[in-house]
């Protein structure tokens, strides 16, 4: 990947409705050599998708929780489930594989308190492998992005 894949998915980061030619001329890039370039970086999955951002404030109430999971380790065949369940599971926004106390940690997003007991109880029914699990309620975000930094 050299500088102009660079600049290429720094522009697409801030806005991927961009037209090709807009795109082309903020990187300094003809249209069709930006067209090749960023069918390529689709191609190799460096660009994985063009989605929008929506203002969950503006969607009606959520709530936000930092979930994170400690797990049974002499239970090594219950995992595949609980990754499968993470994957397909919609309050599910962000999931890691971390050090520290925990051995995953979930960004949970529910229409309520209620909502994430519920979900909360059907995952602690679901999987037998989680010994214990510890919740922060986000109070107030202060930065959220995607955007991959790109030197």
């Amino acid at each position: 990947m050299d500088k102009a894949d660079r600049a290429i998915l720094r522009e697409m980061q801030q806005d991927a409705t961009l037209t090709l030619t807009e795109l082309a001329h903020r990187v300094g890039l003809s249209p069709s050599s930006t067209q090749r370039r960023l069918q390529k970086l689709r191609e190799d999955k460096v660009i994985l998708r063009d989605i929008s951002v929506v203002d969950a404030k503006k969607t009606g109430p959520n709530v936000a929780m930092l979930v994170e999971l400690e797990l049974e380790r002499d239970r090594p065949e219950l995992l595949p489930p609980l990754l499968r369940w993470i994957a397909d599971t919609v309050e599910i926004q962000q999931a890691w594989c971390v050090t520290g106390r925990g051995d995953y940690t979930l960004v949970v997003v529910a229409s309520s308190i209620e909502h994430f007991d519920a979900f909360a109880d059907r995952m602690m029914a679901l999987h037998a492998n989680i010994r214990k699990f510890t919740t922060s309620v986000v109070l107030k975000t202060l930065k959220q992005t995607l955007t991959v930094h790109l030197d």
